[in-house]
């Protein structure tokens, strides 16, 4: 008998076949920052998470005003909506699939460049299993992630799982935006309070 190896790649070491970076940014510039990373012609196929449906859309409406083709993916969209997205993202019509974690699960889509979480994932697992669709089949990806004041706490998650802390990118100078409480959030570079390494 000759049975047949069966290899299975653990989660850590897909998370580190990727190159992550992050971008602490005040959630009023998200999606300024995103606009502005899209512009990166290196960046040919991103698939960009966000927390909410109805925060996908919005990302679709914002790079549609820049003349970003986009689309969104998620349960409040028809079959036939969701296949077309689909269909123009992996033709490379579209450039960015915005999807949430639930309408992205058991999605088949081969050479994501880029993973973007718009919106930091509330499990820690959970942005393994993200950043691991654009390391397929042994290839190498790049993931940013965007971390608003508000994200702190799921940040020092994911840090503790992947036991040590993501790489932080410099935020370039974004638009301004109004935001009448300013004191909620933090300046584009300035990091949020209490950031602790995760190192063990």
């Amino acid at each position: 008998n000759n049975p047949a190896k069966v290899s299975v790649t653990p989660q850590s070491t897909t998370a580190e076949r990727v190159e992550q970076g992050l971008y602490f940014v005040d959630k009023g510039n998200k999606n300024a920052l995103l606009v502005h990373l899209l512009k990166n012609p290196v960046i040919t196929r991103a698939l960009v998470f966000s927390r909410t449906k109805h925060g996908a859309n919005r990302v679709v409406e914002r790079l549609s005003q820049q003349g970003l083709l986009a689309a969104a993916i998620h349960g409040n969209k028809s079959q036939a909506a969701r296949t077309k997205a689909l269909q123009n993202f992996k033709s490379g019509s579209s450039r960015a699939l915005i999807a949430t974690d639930v309408a992205a699960r058991g999605l088949d889509i081969n050479n994501v460049t880029h993973v973007i979480n718009f919106d930091l994932p509330v499990e820690a697992e959970t942005y393994v299993h993200r950043i691991g669709r654009t390391a397929r089949a042994g290839a190498e990806g790049e993931a940013f992630s965007f971390c608003g004041k508000d994200e702190a706490d799921q940040l020092r998650s994911i840090e503790k799982l992947l036991r040590k802390p993501i790489p932080e990118k410099e935020t370039p100078e974004l638009p301004k935006v109004e935001n009448k409480n300013r004191e909620d959030e933090f300046s584009n570079r300035s990091r949020p309070p209490q950031r602790r390494s995760s190192r063990k």
